[in-house]
């Protein structure tokens, strides 16, 4: 019966895979198969770009209104950057025109491209460790800090400058603002 029971089913294996060979199933279910899980694929990538153009809408959305928000600073002859702290990051947030125009060689003149982004970006880590620590002791303090330092500006002439920095917390968001005070090149 055993045996009986194994010739059956080698028939069946058979018959399948004559059937398969006569109708190339061995070539058109793996076609079937990648199709529907190339039609699902980009399904889900409409869907991914969908999402990206919602946030890039909202985000040049929420960059126009850090402007608004800090558009008494638009016409202020003095460089002003502005900077969030999230955890432990200080993100640059804003950047008025003169800061754009004294520093804006560092993104092109395109102070969109710096915001979001933090000084280990821009800058060698020794220069954004020590820009990081003051913003952090100007961020627990809460105590105004005026530090000197020295910058390259467009034409790669160094200057010394010094950098007032401030707190101002707005709801639950600590932002530090800092101005640049031009000295006189070295």
């Amino acid at each position: 019966m055993e045996t009986m029971e194994k010739e059956n089913i080698k028939k069946w294996y058979q018959l399948i895979l004559e059937a398969c060979k006569k109708y190339r199933l061995f070539t058109y279910i793996p076609i079937v198969v990648l199709s529907i899980s190339s039609f699902s694929l980009r399904q889900k990538n409409e869907g991914l770009v969908q999402r990206v153009a919602r946030l890039e809408t909202l985000n040049e959305t929420l960059v126009s209104n850090m402007i608004v928000y800090n558009r008494s600073f638009e016409t202020f002859p003095m460089p002003i950057f502005q900077k969030l702290k999230r955890g432990n990051d200080f993100i640059a947030q804003y950047f008025n025109p003169a800061y754009v125009k004294l520093l804006g060689h560092n993104f092109g003149y395109n102070r969109y491209i710096y915001i979001g982004k933090t000084d280990y970006e821009y800058y060698p880590k020794r220069v954004a460790d020590m820009y990081h620590n003051y913003d952090i002791s100007v961020a627990f303090t809460g105590i105004p800090m005026k530090i000197k330092v020295a910058i390259k500006d467009s034409l790669k002439n160094k200057l010394n400058v010094e950098v007032m920095k401030w707190r101002q917390i707005r709801e639950s968001d600590t932002l530090i603002y800092g101005m640049i005070i031009l000295d006189k090149p070295i």
